[in-house]
């Protein structure tokens, strides 16, 4: 397969008609494969990869659960926007390409344009072969004609992009790889010979057998109505979920809008009532207990130096109070020592009475300081008042702090419940409480439905595997049966060694799959002979790495550098194995590379992936020293350039405008 122009007209950046000009050249010494597409972040590089998929798949370029309404929607966003926001009546993607079938080549063109009336989009398919309407299959099997051409899980690893290597080189499993590899390396086309070599026994064994033919045709039939009809049902609950979606989104609209209106306060008034009845028996308490602090000892706060100052003084003047009493307790002691009434039971020694006594006795001539202004209060009142200025500070402050913040809190509070309140008396929420019931009725109903047609759908998809177990089932046992002719005999024949050669030939290539790996990534990596071996799966097709000495490399192992090999390395051993000769068209595959594994790539996989390799690259991923690497395997280039005033990119001959030094670098 060779592509040869893709055409743009009116789609994502690119304004008005524009064609590139695919067909890889040679000259007298070489094969040039590479066409090199340059272009900044942003300028439309992968929106060439996109339109080639869309042009080739339709719907099926987004998924293969996508809805028709999405697709349409999908469809209408790449309708390109001029600066003045208008946008066209047309927008088209063309793609025209070579294929070889039976041996001759046939040139097809495909043109898929649409057209925006409102919100609907009306979509147009023309297929092409050797300049004429392709009339050998009906128009309505075109997007299926497309699809078995180019299948597009196979697709997948020829057209990639770097998010594409990133999922390959991901650590665990990678979903799909191992159905897409089965139809990569040709095996799915046994399995269908052998199908078709039993329903020829069947039809030509003896009378007494014809029950087993009529009832293979039968399971052959229903096996294929249940794939085209789970194929449909797949189509259509694609379409079920994003209705579901859309309500669930409407109904939180409505919900929003709902309690934007009180409507959640309509529906809580009693509970209102009683919040707002607290609140404000909250604020009669904090009120009376605040009155009844400042009759207190709070009015002494407002104050809190002068406090300061009479307790300094109340300090004092009870230190002379204990001057006093100490030199009356040094008179009551003396005079003890010398009666010695009451009775002393210890032995008192004189140095004890001494230092006791000039204990006291300093005591007693300590100065009374300022202390001497109180000193006619009697000291039981001025502990009082020492008492009274330590809960002034200790305990009345924190308390008048406290339901100060309190009747702050449930002000706000009541304030906010009046609030609530009076959104609840909206005239607006009846009409809206009615139009959020209808949406979350539409929601539960969609969500129903979807659950519903997921189980009529897991069914369907469970009656196909059935059938296609008992289609396997009657294949092997018609295969396995005595033949009643020559012609029977030779096809019973070849559907027994049938079954035993696509065992075989999944071994072999798996084989060969591994060998090409191996091969690959020690060309790309930049380590000589990294692994000696790799063993796949034939279940999972999951890959492990052996080195030299047998020990098994797990991926999680390798550097981020090794891993982007890694799914490169794979990507190539698979285009290899499979022997289909279609075009690589990479975009952007070097962002995540050190500049050694770039140069690797530029080197040794940009020039070998395919007789067709179109590059879509920035100029930091393929700079000058790169390009002249390259430059030898370069057919020819463009750039990619995007006008910011006129918000369209427009498609100009050359690698980023380079002129004689891209020309010289090509040679």
């Amino acid at each position: 397969m060779i592509l040869r122009t893709i055409s743009l007209e009116n789609f994502g950046l690119y304004a008005g008609r524009q064609t590139l000009d695919l067909v890889p050249g040679r000259d007298a010494e070489r094969d040039r494969p590479v066409v090199l597409v340059g272009g900044k972040n942003g300028a439309g590089k992968t929106t060439l990869l996109e339109a080639v998929r869309l042009a080739l798949y339709g719907k099926r370029a987004l998924g293969t659960r996508v809805g028709q309404a999405e697709y349409e929607r999908h469809l209408a966003s790449r309708v390109h926007v001029g600066i003045d926001g208008e946008t066209p009546d047309v927008a088209s993607v063309g793609l025209e390409f070579d294929y070889a079938e039976a041996g001759k080549v046939q040139r097809f063109r495909v043109d898929r344009s649409w057209t925006t009336r409102g919100s609907k989009v009306v979509e147009t398919l023309q297929l092409h072969k050797d300049g004429a309407p392709v009339t050998e299959v009906p128009q309505e099997e075109w997007h299926q004609f497309l699809q078995d051409l180019v299948p597009p899980g196979v697709s997948q690893f020829f057209f990639f992009d770097g998010e594409k290597i990133a999922e390959i080189a991901h650590d665990g499993s990678h979903e799909g790889l191992a159905e897409a590899v089965r139809g990569l390396l040709g095996i799915e086309l046994v399995g269908r010979l052998r199908v078709d070599l039993a329903l020829y026994l069947a039809r030509h064994s003896r009378r007494s057998d014809a029950g087993a033919a009529k009832r293979l045709e039968s399971v052959e039939r229903e096996h294929q109505a249940l794939r085209r009809q789970v194929d449909r049902m797949s189509d259509e609950l694609a379409d079920l979920e994003e209705a579901a979606v859309k309500a669930a989104a409407n109904a939180e609209d409505a919900k929003r809008r709902y309690f934007a209106e009180g409507g959640d306060a309509a529906d809580r008034r009693a509970q209102l009532d009683a919040v707002r009845d607290e609140a404000k028996a909250q604020l009669a308490r904090r009120s009376a207990e605040l009155r009844d602090l400042a009759g207190g000892l709070l009015p002494l706060a407002v104050a809190p130096k002068l406090l300061g100052r009479i307790g300094h003084a109340l300090g004092a003047s009870t230190d002379a109070a204990a001057t006093q009493e100490a030199e009356a307790l040094r008179e009551r002691l003396l005079a003890w020592r010398a009666t010695g009434d009451p009775e002393r039971k210890a032995t008192w020694k004189a140095a004890h009475w001494l230092d006791i006594e000039a204990f006291l006795a300093s005591e007693a001539t300590r100065p009374a300081g300022t202390g001497q202004a109180l000193k006619s209060l009697p000291i039981a009142d001025r502990h009082a008042l020492l008492d009274a200025l330590g809960q002034v500070r200790d305990s009345v402050v924190p308390q008048a702090t406290f339901l100060v913040s309190e009747l702050d809190a449930q002000t706000e509070r009541l304030a906010a419940t009046e609030a609530d309140l009076q959104r609840a008396r909206s005239q607006g929420t009846g009409s809206l409480a009615k139009e959020l019931a209808l949406a979350e009725r539409h929601a539960e109903e969609a969500e129903a439905t979807l659950r519903t047609r997921m189980e009529e759908f897991k069914q369907l998809d469970f009656q196909r595997l059935t059938a296609e177990r008992t289609l396997d089932k009657l294949t092997r046992s018609q295969n396995d049966a005595k033949a009643a002719d020559g012609r029977a005999t030779l096809a019973q024949r070849v559907g027994t060694v049938l079954e035993r050669y696509e065992e075989r030939l999944l071994e072999q290539k798996l084989e060969q799959l591994q060998r090409a790996f191996v091969s690959r990534f020690n060309h790309l990596s930049r380590k000589d002979d990294f692994i000696a071996d790799a063993r796949i799966d034939r279940a999972t097709f999951e890959t492990m790495l052996i080195d030299h000495t047998g020990r098994e490399i797990p991926k999680s192992s390798l550097s981020a550098g090794e891993k982007q090999v890694y799914a490169i390395a794979m990507l190539w051993a698979l285009a290899r194995t499979s022997g289909r000769p279609l075009p690589m068209i990479i975009d952007t595959p070097l962002a995540r590379l050190d500049l050694d594994h770039r140069t690797a790539l530029v080197e040794r996989y940009f020039p070998e992936a395919s007789h067709q390799v179109i590059v879509l690259s920035t100029d930091t991923e393929i700079d000058d020293s790169l390009l002249a690497k390259l430059g030898g395997s370069v057919s020819h280039a463009y750039h990619l350039d995007y006008d910011a005033r006129a918000r369209a990119t427009s498609v100009t001959p050359g690698y980023f405008g380079k002129g004689k030094e891209v020309r010289r670098a090509l040679r």
